[in-house]
């Protein structure tokens, strides 16, 4: 079992099993690994650069990231539950999300007043997320759980919904323009008008 180390550079690496729950990594620089059935619970990367990386069945549960930036990454069947991505260094990031997610838990995330145009969230469960204030014009969010997910102020053009249920998003609130979104769970979107929909016989 490999042990990550301060200061190091890992490049194309298969990084499996690893257990460093609680510990601190700082300074490594991680390009093109993969990161297999990993258990980061409760740890911290500090300042750490992820680049072209895939997360795999891996665990980061309330994991911080301070000051660290990801570059094309993604995370596919992995727990990424309690998150703040604020604390991650975005200089220079301005074009499109850096990281996707698929198949994961990203419950209990923030997000809140990130760019992240093209961001990718899909067949996820993402309950309680917050992406106030956000801009993810043109991002994926298909066959996705938003039960209590936060939206207010955030730019959704263009943004795909289908097969996604339990979000709430007022209109009057969010810019919508153009987004997907798939029936019955459309009519989500009319709950902020306080109205009663009668259904046909």
């Amino acid at each position: 079992m490999t042990t990550l180390k301060n200061d190091m550079n890992y490049e194309n690496e298969v990084l499996s099993g690893i257990k460093a729950l609680c510990q601190k990594v700082s300074n490594a620089t991680f390009e093109q690994c993969q990161f297999l059935d990993c258990d980061f619970s409760e740890s911290e990367f500090i300042e750490c650069r992820f680049i072209d990386c895939e997360f795999r069945d891996s665990n980061l549960n309330v994991t911080k990231l301070t000051g660290s930036r990801f570059f094309e990454s993604q995370f596919k069947d992995c727990k990424v539950t309690g998150i703040n991505w604020t604390s991650l260094d975005w200089t220079g990031i301005t074009v499109s999300a850096p990281m996707a997610f698929e198949s994961c838990d990203l419950s209990f995330s923030v997000f809140n007043s990130l760019h992240l145009p093209g961001l990718t969230i899909k067949n996820c469960k993402a309950w309680n997320v917050d992406f106030e204030s956000c801009d993810l014009t043109h991002s994926e969010f298909t066959n996705t759980d938003l039960q209590d997910a936060r939206f207010n102020g955030t730019k959704l053009d263009k943004s795909d919904f289908d097969g996604s249920v339990n979000y709430y998003i007022d209109p009057m609130n969010n810019s919508i323009r153009h987004a997907n979104f798939s029936f019955p769970e459309v009519i989500n979107l009319l709950k902020a008008f306080d109205i009663k929909i009668t259904g046909s016989d």
